[in-house]
């Protein structure tokens, strides 16, 4: 895997473009290449599976703050901060959500001064770009890194064949070889949209966090 010095012009392509993309039109969907049902299911194929309650929740790449705006409809209370590479979709998600953490952040550079449950990331590998798989594994293993109870991404699939020559998919079997590469417990979510998948790493086995399973009776 390239050193962090290396994908720097990757980083500033993934800059660029994303400030081109919030400042390119008036709507928010467009802003961030995605309609607001397809958002609301990425979101919720990870939101119901996760008693999100009290949790603190750091989303890496936020885009124009939707994930934040779920959160609020579902009335879930939880400890929320929004990071993303592009200044100017943090410009937005101020303006959108002014009670609410945005910070303009490199996640792999940036040391939070702060441990968060769940480290959350929705979309920001669909755009191809050079060293793109590096950049994919280096952001997740940070993720995990980061995370105190699980770390969640949600990217496209290769299984569908309509997107455009700029959008990257990926192959499920080879992001499930990578995540379970850092941890073994891994859940992977075809279920939801046909076009993304998502992969969720746990620190712990998912089993010993649910609550009433009986493990411990005879």
């Amino acid at each position: 895997m390239p050193d962090l010095p290396e994908l720097e012009s990757t980083l500033d392509s993934v800059r660029d473009h994303w400030d081109k993309m919030a400042t390119a039109t008036p709507d928010d969907c467009a802003k961030v290449d995605a309609s607001l049902r397809a958002q609301r299911m990425r979101f919720e194929a990870f939101v119901v599976h996760h008693d999100l309650e009290g949790k603190s929740i750091l989303d890496v790449g936020c885009g124009v703050g939707d994930l934040w705006m779920h959160l609020r409809r579902k009335g879930i209370q939880c400890d929320y901060l929004g990071v993303d590479i592009s200044p100017e979709m943090i410009r937005r998600c101020r303006e959108r959500f002014p009670e609410a953490a945005f910070e303009t952040r490199n996640v792999l550079e940036w040391t939070p001064e702060r441990s968060f449950d769940y480290i959350v990331a929705f979309g920001i590998h669909n755009v191809r770009v050079d060293s793109g798989r590096e950049l994919l594994e280096r952001v997740t293993r940070r993720q995990f890194e980061l995370c105190t109870e699980g770390a969640h991404t949600s990217i496209l699939t290769d299984r569908y064949l309509g997107f455009a020559p700029q959008i990257q998919p990926w192959r499920a079997e080879e992001i499930l070889t990578l995540a379970l590469d850092i941890t073994p417990f891994v859940v992977l979510r075809h279920d939801y949209l046909p076009n993304d998948f998502s992969l969720t790493l746990y620190r712990k086995p998912l089993i010993d966090t649910r609550p009433g399973l009986l493990l411990d009776e005879p």
